[in-house]
């Protein structure tokens, strides 16, 4: 039975699908199998039209199955779970992740020895060679660009359980109380960045996020920006940038912004019609939601607990050249010009 006899504190885990069947076939297995005592797995099928969820109730009769009535997305989806969970943790895992075995005891005993954190973020490694990281978290930009944590790298190079920017998505662990304060996912993300939100967010509370490096799991990772992809990406980034900062942080942080844009617009043109088109798309989602947005801003900016100076310090000045998609020599100077204006913006920034 995945339910054992309540041992310590009780986790739900959240596996949300959208037509995962063949996925879950062979994730499952390894998540039921895990060696903490007492622990929930909850499949949320997100209004899926592959049968996934008759399919776990068959094969995997100790998993709970929630059906969603619609596909709200990755973010709505672990919600639905959250919302129905009683359990002192959360842990939340991609369908196309598979854990090793001690991967949700290491979360637990991330959370129990860093007492200030809300998060704890899994070393994920990558499903075709799990030497190499997929993500030990997310680095986070002064502009709001995320990334994974090592990407390609020895994953024996990351083996502190060390504060990052950032959870992964993938597979991460949350507290329940925190989780209930500072609200679950942001569901107009539908999804990609919604796990960057929630963490600066829960930074934003004053809570720390760490990394559990003995807690791994394979995932079936390929790196690409489709232009639907790039569409949400950007406008979830700036949704993000809306929640966390201060207006005055925004303003000294325009500058640099302006630039970024400049850059992102070039590579869209670069790549083509349709990722231009997604980038125009994104701004007119902003407008179009920005009522709403400015909403959602006043109650997350009522729990501010830290101030921005704070949230500063954890973010990435450079940006990875596989992200950047630019020449050597131009990101080169542009980690100058965005190291220079950093480290001024450090110095006036101390609210």
């Amino acid at each position: 039975m995945v339910v054992r006899v309540p041992y310590g504190e009780d986790v739900d885990v959240a596996v949300v699908s959208w037509n995962s069947w063949p996925r879950l076939r062979d994730s499952l297995p390894a998540l039921i199998d895990q060696d903490y005592p007492a622990y929930r797995v909850v499949v949320v099928d997100n209004a899926s039209s592959d049968a996934t969820a008759e399919s776990v109730e068959a094969q995997f009769p100790d998993v709970t199955v929630i059906r969603a009535d619609r596909n709200g997305g990755y973010g709505a989806g672990n919600n639905l779970c959250i919302s129905r969970s009683r359990s002192a943790y959360v842990a939340v895992l991609n369908p196309d992740a598979t854990p090793e075995r001690g991967w949700l005891r290491a979360l637990v005993r991330a959370l129990e020895a860093h007492p200030d954190a809300a998060l704890a973020t899994s070393k994920v490694l990558l499903a075709s060679d799990r030497r190499r990281v997929n993500a030990c978290g997310n680095n986070v930009h002064l502009s709001g660009i995320a990334w994974c944590r090592g990407l390609g790298e020895d994953q024996q190079d990351f083996a502190a359980g060390e504060p990052v920017a950032a959870v992964s998505g993938a597979a991460f662990l949350a507290r329940r109380d925190v989780l209930d304060e500072i609200g679950g996912f942001d569901e107009r993300f539908f999804m990609y960045m919604e796990d960057t939100e929630l963490s600066l967010r829960a930074r934003l509370a004053g809570y720390d996020v760490v990394l559990a490096p003995r807690s791994r799991v394979a995932h079936d990772y390929e790196f690409a920006i489709p232009a639907w992809k790039f569409y949400l990406l950007e406008r979830n980034r700036a949704f993000m940038l809306l929640n966390i900062f201060r207006w005055r942080t925004l303003l000294l942080l325009a500058p640099l912004l302006a630039v970024t844009e400049a850059g992102v617009w070039w590579w869209a043109l670069r790549t083509g019609r349709a990722t231009f088109r997604a980038k125009a798309a994104s701004y007119a989602a902003v407008a179009r939601e920005l009522r709403e947005a400015l909403r959602i801003r006043r109650r997350v900016q009522a729990m501010r607990r830290v101030g921005d100076a704070a949230l500063l310090a954890h973010m990435e000045t450079a940006l990875p050249r596989s992200v950047a998609g630019a020449s050597a020599k131009s990101m080169q100077m542009a980690d100058v010009v965005f190291a220079w204006y950093a480290k001024a913006l450090r110095r006036v920034v101390r609210w």
